[in-house]
């Protein structure tokens, strides 16, 4: 009989699922073990059970596999964030490389593609160019941190998370410090939909870049009148280029908002990816690892071989950072993206960088892909370019995509079983996976980053 929800087993872990969790078997039943390494041998207690699997609690690890390591972080034990910090690198590269490969076996049905080695990091710490913590109160106590494992409510304090520079945590700990000196408390909105929501402050974006940028960002419940002094004395601690304030006004645990409202510095960060130098909004995406930014753009723009004599695409372009050093090989760029912020941050940054051949176009890739098939007289381009949102390609997108009939169509992907299944509609649509490459974007964590390049088939 399969197990059932309490059950506690003895289970051996075999490998580990996209996702992070152990994967274990009892008596061929599937069973999922969060926190649990390949090689470990573990006590389980049974959460939930569906059809073909179970998810469970780790109780405890009998026998540790060898590719444990200890944990270099204090808050390990606690913080939810870096859940693969306990395996060596060289096992964290292995099993992203296998689960990117199984996710395009087994969900798209994709073989007999080149695939590329994981590039990984010399060093997988201090990576990060964002960090977005969150405020609480313990016994009336300001803190300022991240979620606590498995929780939305509670708060560790990190003093020093080995995913930010030290110049980021001590950003965190000048915050910290100005709030509590300057008297104010943490937005808390209660425990009920009815409780009235008290206090000030919700969460903390910090931002850094390769130039030498140091953003701060606060969002809060309201505007307040400590404003100027809090950020006179967070610049002075810490060498924060910019302080900047939004208000979230709404129920809703995001770092979202009307801002930002600047109190110090620019609305904007200057970062250099690919030979481009970029204005970054304070609310823009931009990859989170830039040393590892740059293997990706290098492999995609490697990927894409841009004709000077022909056109190409970049889907979700995002501000640009793509789209520019792509130009550099194509006749014309045809750049979409959906948020007219990021679309106006663009522009602005092709004339920063002197370059012109890039149409930067805001709205809908459905709609604006219809539009470039409709257009008289247009000739296929050399080839397609599309970094989309973790879900993937919406099927009419990814369709029209296909029908510009680019010889070449490469795709970032931050996750490995959305492009299995946008690569397997591809292949329906007239193109061949022809190379894989993993990118480390994300070290100590079960997140990776994929280019596949796929050729179309005449």
């Amino acid at each position: 009989m399969p197990p059932r929800p309490g059950d506690i087993l003895e289970l051996r872990i075999d490998t580990l699922a996209y996702g992070g969790q152990g994967v274990a078997r009892d008596h061929d039943f599937v069973v999922f073990v969060r926190g649990a390494a390949p090689g470990d041998v573990v006590r389980a207690q049974i959460t939930r059970r569906r059809q073909r699997h179970a998810e469970a609690r780790l109780l405890e690890i009998i026998a540790p596999s060898p590719a444990r390591v200890p944990a270099p972080c204090a808050h390990a034990e606690t913080c939810g964030g870096c859940e693969w910090q306990t395996l060596g690198y060289a096992t964290q590269l292995e099993f992203k490389q296998r689960q990117v490969v199984e996710s395009l076996e087994h969900i798209g049905g994709l073989r007999d593609f080149a695939l590329e080695p994981i590039a990984g990091m010399d060093d997988p710490w201090r990576y990060r160019n964002k960090m977005e913590f969150s405020f609480a109160e313990d016994d009336g106590r300001l803190v300022l941190g991240l979620h606590r494992r498995g929780s939305w409510r509670d708060v560790v304090e990190t003093s020093d998370c080995l995913l930010a520079s030290a110049r980021m945590n001590g950003a965190r700990q000048a915050v910290v410090d100005a709030c509590r000196a300057l008297g104010l408390r943490a937005y808390d909105r209660g425990a009920g939909r009815h409780e009235t929501p008290r206090g000030l402050l919700r969460h903390l974006v910090v931002r850094e870049t390769t130039c030498g940028d140091l953003a701060v960002h606060l969002f809060v419940a309201t505007r307040f009148p400590e404003e100027a002094a809090l950020a006179e004395r967070v610049v002075a601690a810490c060498g924060a280029t910019a302080f900047a304030v939004t208000v979230n006004a709404s129920r809703a645990d995001a770092a979202v908002g009307d801002g930002p409202h600047m109190i110090a510095g620019e609305p904007y960060l200057t970062e250099r990816l690919a030979g481009v130098e970029l204005a970054v909004p304070f609310t823009a995406f931009l990859q989170t690892n830039a040393a590892m930014c740059e293997v990706l753009y290098a492999t995609a723009l490697r990927f894409a071989a841009a004709d000077p004599r022909r056109d190409a695409y970049d889907l979700y372009c995002g501000i640009g950072s793509l789209s520019l050093p792509l130009a550099r090989g194509a006749a014309q760029v045809h750049a979409i993206e959906i948020q007219e912020q990021a679309i106006a941050a663009a522009r602005a940054n092709a004339r920063r960088n002197a370059i012109a051949n890039v149409d930067f176009r805001a709205g809908d890739v459905r709609r604006l892909l219809k539009e470039a098939l409709a257009a008289p007289d247009s000739a296929p381009p050399a080839v397609v370019v599309a970094d989309p949102p973790r879900a993937g390609m919406a099927r009419k997108a990814l369709q029209r995509a296909a029908a510009l009939h680019a010889e070449r169509f490469v795709y970032v992907s931050c996750n490995p079983t959305t492009l299995a299944g946008n690569g397997a509609e591809l292949r329906d649509l007239g193109y061949r996976l022809a190379c894989v490459a993993p990118v480390d974007m994300f070290p100590q964590t079960h997140h990776v980053e994929t280019v596949a390049l796929f050729l179309r088939e005449e």
